[in-house]
């Protein structure tokens, strides 16, 4: 975990197309779960990055975290804050030295992402 502490660490969780009547260029945008992890603390929020690059942020909270034995991320999320985000179904696990998400859906659906470093412009 040491190479993943003070970096914003994002996976792309959705997309979103907007119907225009014109032809809009802004009308798309890309929806990311954003981590910023320190030694005890991790940061959450959700970024919306539209088609012409305006970025909009949902803070979801700072919970502490923890390693399992297991390579599991246990974080003490507070359920009424995360509730309608996409860190309600969220479970965190180092895998070959990657960190990956899974998020359970409503449908029980299970998704995997892979967060990486945010790449700098």
């Amino acid at each position: 975990m040491k190479k993943y502490l003070h970096k914003e660490l994002r996976t792309e969780v959705a997309t979103v197309c907007e119907e225009t009547p014109d032809d809009n260029p802004c009308a798309g945008s890309t929806i990311y779960l954003a981590l910023w992890f320190d030694k005890k603390q991790v940061q959450v929020s959700e970024k919306e990055v539209s088609t012409c690059d305006q970025e909009s942020i949902y803070n979801i909270g700072t919970y502490t975290w923890k390693l399992l034995p297991n390579k599991e991320i246990k974080i003490d999320f507070d359920p009424n804050r995360i509730k309608g985000t996409y860190a309600e179904g969220l479970s965190l696990k180092l895998r070959d030295k990657q960190l990956i998400g899974y998020i359970t859906y409503i449908n029980g659906e299970v998704g995997e992402y892979a967060f990486k470093e945010k790449e700098k412009r």
